[in-house]
């Protein structure tokens, strides 16, 4: 769900200009600053040039922001979110990230916090057209389709498999909703509803979560690094090889079997949601499901709490989408809400 740029690239690139020089010790020049059209609404994204004094060629980089106007998550911190996770993840993993650069943490810059990291070349499914209808995937052979989805769901498991402790990443025990682990996901999910729907009663999160709470598992015994928006979307490859992984705004501790639910849940969205078959040589949620248990040695015994998790998740999103985009009858009316709803054997609304 592509958005354009909210601040004034002239404006981004002089104020950048300067941070840059400050940080580098180097005076520098930057050159084709644009905003992508796969930039998403959760963040400001630029791509841009940056050509150093002395340098013999320029260098391809991205700065990531938080919004200025517009938030989907109740608790944004783009530096301990998404900062300081890729460059735990780069330092002490195998999950492939890019390399992030510096950071900024005041509001004196870009009026947001902001962080810079090396831009990668390669191809990303798209959400616009849908990578289930055109597009590289859609394009490849069975076979090779088969093993870029078998490739990027590797990826996926790699996550959950981080000694986050031992990592670094124990800032993101959030212990103001409860003890780390099913209390912690419970209290941030109510905190989130609460925050979303203003407190009024909504004809579909609510009663959602109220058949979430009767079902949510005591699955303390695995408390895990989890990505939080995984999906294919949100890989970069070459050929069917994952080079980066993005977009760790929704990383948490927890379960990574919610991993697993998100993931099954996007691609039943991309897929039912949009109207187009599953491509063939993709796995299917039973394969999937078998592929990652292979790869964690062990059963995921809450799946299909976990997809359900997932639209219920994916529905707050809609609900402040619909909010920022003054369309209130998209928080009900949307393939998200019908799928979540039929999950939970909820009636249409």
């Amino acid at each position: 769900m592509p958005v354009v740029g909210q601040r004034d690239p002239e404006t981004t690139r002089a104020a950048l200009t300067v941070w840059l020089a400050a940080q580098s010790g180097r005076a520098v020049e930057i050159h084709n600053l644009v905003v992508p059209q796969s930039s998403g609404f959760s963040n400001e994204t630029f791509l841009f040039d940056a050509h150093w004094e002395g340098a013999p060629e320029p260098e391809a980089l991205v700065l990531r922001s938080q919004p200025q106007a517009y938030a989907l998550f109740p608790e944004i911190n783009l530096i301990e979110q998404q900062y300081l996770s890729m460059k735990l993840l780069g330092e002490h993993s195998n999950v492939p990230v890019s390399k992030v650069r510096w950071a900024e943490t005041g509001n004196d810059v870009l009026g947001q916090p902001f962080f810079v990291m090396d831009r990668l070349n390669g191809l990303v499914p798209g959400d616009q057209p849908p990578y289930m209808t055109e597009g590289f995937v859609f394009d490849m052979d069975t076979a090779t389709r088969r093993q870029w989805h078998m490739n990027a769901l590797e990826v996926l498991t790699r996550v959950g498999k981080v000694d986050w402790k031992a990592a670094g990443f124990s800032h993101l025990d959030k212990s103001h909703h409860g003890s780390l682990g099913s209390q912690q996901r419970q209290g941030y999910f109510k905190h989130y509803l609460e925050w979303a729907t203003n407190g009024e009663h909504h004809p579909i999160v609510h009663p959602v979560f109220d058949v979430l709470v009767q079902q949510w598992p005591n699955d303390d015994a695995h408390i895990d690094l989890c990505w939080g928006d995984a999906r294919p979307g949100n890989q970069m490859f070459d050929g069917t090889t994952v080079i980066g992984v993005f977009d760790w705004e929704m990383v948490s501790l927890g379960n990574c079997e919610s991993d697993l639910g998100w993931w099954l849940f996007l691609q039943r969205y991309s897929s039912d949601g949009v109207g187009a078959p599953l491509l063939e040589g993709m796995l299917t949620s039973e394969e999937t499901i078998a592929m990652w248990e292979q790869h964690m040695g062990r059963p995921a015994g809450h799946i299909d709490f976990y997809e359900r998790l997932a639209g219920f998740h994916f529905s707050l999103v809609m609900i402040k989408l619909a909010e920022m985009m003054n369309f209130p009858e998209m928080s009900t009316n949307n393939p998200v809400a019908d799928i979540t709803l039929q999950l939970c054997g909820l009636p249409p609304v």
